[in-house]
Order: C-alpha cells, then sequence, then structure tokens
C-alpha cells in the first residue's frame, strides 16, 4: 500500500468524517472503498456493448410500420 496526502475542503472532510463513522470504518479505508467503487463504475460505463447476440433476433417476424401503428392505437 503506498501513502499520500490529500487536501479536502472542510465541507467535504466534514461528510467523509461522518459516513465513515456511520459504515464504522476509518477515515482512510472509507475513502478507499468509495475511490475503488467509482473506479469500478467507471471501468464498467466504458465497456462496449456486444449486440452480436441479438443478430438477426426479428428475422421471423414481418414486422412493419403499418402492422406497428394499428396494434399501437387499439
Amino acid at each position: 500500500m503506498h501513502r499520500t496526502q490529500i487536501y479536502f475542503d472542510e465541507d467535504i472532510l466534514a461528510e467523509i468524517k461522518k459516513a465513515s463513522r456511520q459504515e464504522n470504518l476509518s477515515m482512510s479505508a472509507y475513502i478507499r472503498k468509495v475511490l475503488k467503487q467509482e473506479l469500478i463504475n467507471t471501468r464498467e460505463k466504458k465497456l462496449p456493448v456486444d449486440f452480436s447476440n441479438y443478430s438477426g433476433l426479428w428475422q421471423d417476424y414481418d414486422i412493419n410500420q403499418k402492422d406497428i401503428r394499428s396494434k399501437a392505437w387499439k
């Protein structure tokens, strides 16, 4: 593990202290937990969506705009 220093505004520091107490974690453990989750969320958002399994899903259906509209307005 690497040690570093971070400067926080007073309002953010107060929120970190409160949240870490509520989760019964040290401030350092809480900050690591929150940053790790944010990094995971960011990484997951950047993954490309693979639609190859859905190719041709509706190929056996005769779908046209007229039929869709007639069924939608019933």
